[in-house]
Formats: structure tokens, sequence, C-alpha cells
């Protein structure tokens, strides 16, 4: 059974490490309010997200982790994406999104596409983020924050505060920022 660890994960000194700082499981319908990944289509599947962040001083190397989606009943859980021979620099943000045509800036962030879409529920799962030996990384619970918020939950403040609706909870007036932090600036 997976538990879940603490963020960021405490390892040893001159080791990298990254945490999740956004992540946007329930995209708004209301027209293109959920178009998070600029390409002009909302897609509930496609413009989902999760952003990581590199808060080392070190290169991580993702090539190999996985991201899951989990049943919080146990009773499913499958890969929704499998990071490519990807290097996350330090102090640098990636932006896995679920498909589509992933269409702007996303403030210089690495972003990559699972084409087949992140299938993540509304509530009533984790996301998970596995290692490439398939160990449990870092985990996110979104039936604690579920409640269909139509927007992103993120740090706030971006990298060390706890997650909060990107709206609601940072009054920003954007429902997500991939890539950049809540106001919209580059990491």
């Amino acid at each position: 059974d997976d538990v879940e660890p603490s963020e960021p994960m405490i390892l040893p000194p001159g080791t990298a490490t990254f945490i999740l700082n956004e992540v946007l499981y329930d995209p708004s319908n209301n027209g293109l309010d959920g178009d998070a990944n600029g390409d002009g289509v909302y897609s509930q599947d496609d413009d989902s997200f999760i952003e990581i962040y590199n808060d080392s001083p070190n290169d991580f190397d993702l090539n190999g982790f996985t991201i899951w989606d989990k049943d919080i009943a146990g009773a499913d859980s499958s890969v929704q994406f499998t990071f490519p021979d990807t290097v996350l620099p330090p102090s640098t943000a990636c932006v896995v999104f679920g498909g589509g045509n992933p269409t702007g800036a996303f403030g210089g962030a690495i972003v990559l596409n699972a084409v087949t879409g992140l299938n993540f529920n509304n509530s009533g799962e984790e996301i998970l983020i596995k290692d490439s030996a398939g160990v449990l990384y870092l985990s996110f619970d979104s039936d604690a924050l579920s409640g269909n918020p139509n927007e992103s939950y993120t740090r706030d403040p971006d990298i060390t505060g706890g997650f909060v609706q990107h709206n609601a909870g940072t009054s920003s007036g954007v429902l997500f920022s991939p890539g950049t932090r809540v106001d919209g600036t580059p990491f």
C-alpha cells in the first residue's frame, strides 16, 4: 500500500528533489475558460495538467518516472504518463498536459504532452508520481480538495505554501497558471 511522503522528500545532501506546485484535475467546462493548454479547444482530459518544480541546486532526471491516478478506494490504479528522457534543471518548472496542442510560452517551463489525456477524476482519487523503479515519490489527494472547483489547485505562495484554489484562494483573477507562478511571472 502506498504511503504519502512529506513534500518535498528529505533526501541526502546533494540529491535533487522536486515538488508538485500546481494541479488541474477539473478544468472549467464553461466555453474556453478551461483551455489550460492554450490550443483553443476545451477538453477535460487534454487541459488537465500537473506542474512540478525542481526545488534543489541539482538537475533532476525524470526519465522513467510515471504519473498515476489511483481510486481512493484502491480498486483502480493506472499509469497516465511516463516521462521520456527529461532532465529538470534547478529552479525550473515542468508542466505535463493531458494532450491537445499546448500553445504558449508557459513561463519557459519544460512542457510535455501525455497525448492520450490525463484521465483525472474530479474527486475520489489520488494523483501519484512514482520513480523509475515504481516507488512512490509523491502524491496529491484530489478528494481532500474536491467540490468541482473548475480551476487548479496551486501552492500559495508558490513552492512553499499549502494548496489553495487558484482564483478563489489567491484572488489572482485567473483559473490556472501552468509553468508560471500564481501571478503569471516565470519561476
